[in-house]
């Protein structure tokens, strides 16, 4: 389970809000075609869906537990051209423990990889990382466990 969760306690007027982080959301135009990939490919859970009447909202976690964080696909249904991602969207990343393997894998199932395995280097710090594409061309960024430092915490 990815440690997501933060708890404060501020009592304070204006003080931040307790929070936890419990998705992040795109839109997609085919949701079985997603399914498969994020079930399929990245190993993903389905743990819910939310029909909206015009929209679904379909929900994949690491695990089917309320603190693990989802990511949110809808799925509007009158939409039928591809979403113009525009310039601010960039992408969601996931921790791997074979990277080089992983990138294999999703390549000999027909994923699009746009950055083979690489070593980067920041802070003095070399990590691992690749990129490939759901279905809807949405960036994913795949890290080697352990590799990327945050502060003082690995990733």
């Amino acid at each position: 389970m990815l440690p997501f969760v933060v708890v404060t306690d501020h009592t304070e007027r204006g003080a931040p809000m307790a929070a936890t982080f419990i998705h992040t959301c795109y839109r997609i135009l085919d949701p079985a075609r997603s399914e498969d990939f994020y079930v399929n490919r990245l190993g993903l859970m389905k743990v819910g869906e939310m029909d909206l009447g015009s929209a679904t909202n379909h929900f994949f976690a690491l695990e089917e537990d309320p603190a693990s964080p989802m990511l949110e696909l809808t799925h509007n249904h009158d939409q039928a051209e591809p979403y113009d991602k525009g310039n601010g969207y960039a992408h969601v990343a996931f921790t791997v423990d074979d990277l080089e393997g992983t990138v294999e894998d999703l390549k000999s199932q027909g994923v699009t990889v746009t950055l083979e395995p690489k070593t980067l280097t920041a802070d003095g710090n070399d990590y691992r990382i690749a990129f490939i594409e759901d279905p809807d061309g949405y960036k994913i960024e795949l890290v080697q466990r352990g590799t990327m430092k945050v502060g003082e915490m690995y990733q």
